[in-house]
């Protein structure tokens, strides 16, 4: 085939593309090589020899300033619970104390599973029923399309 190590036929019949990149690479000058691999034979003395790499002059990194970087606000405070979202908090608690510990609030154990579970169902629906929306009271300005 070709007299380039580099440029190696795939079963397709077309080469490598990153084969054939570092085919030219090579043929322009000097490319690092791995540290196992073979050293290939010369190549053409065609192109003249790239520079050494202490004669590239490369424009320094554009480095920002230390004092200018991005400092994110504040977070906004966490709002306010409002009473109906912790009544429904409390019966989920309420509701994992009387399934795992019955004993705690004075439920025999025999009660403490359904109990629990019914507890915790209410606390769920009383949150998930809260997501509701209210229709618009009268005077009240309407937004327009509820989404």
């Amino acid at each position: 085939m070709g007299g380039d190590p580099d440029e190696r036929p795939h079963p397709d019949g077309g080469v490598d593309d990153f084969d054939a990149i570092v085919a030219g690479w090579r043929r322009e000058g000097e490319v690092p090589r791995w540290p196992d691999e073979e050293p290939a034979a010369d190549p053409p003395a065609s192109p003249p020899p790239a520079p050494p790499a202490a004669s590239v002059v490369r424009p320094p990194a554009a480095v920002a300033p230390e004092d200018e970087h991005f400092v994110p606000p504040e977070p906004p405070p966490l709002p306010r619970l409002a009473p109906p979202a912790a009544v429904g908090l409390v019966l989920l608690i309420l509701g994992i104390v009387l399934v795992t510990a019955p004993g705690w609030v004075g439920v025999p154990e025999t009660y403490g599973m359904p109990l629990g579970l019914l507890t915790l169902a209410a606390g769920l629906g009383w949150l998930v029923l809260r997501l509701w929306p209210s229709p618009p009271r009268p005077g009240e300005d309407d937004d327009g399309a509820v989404l």
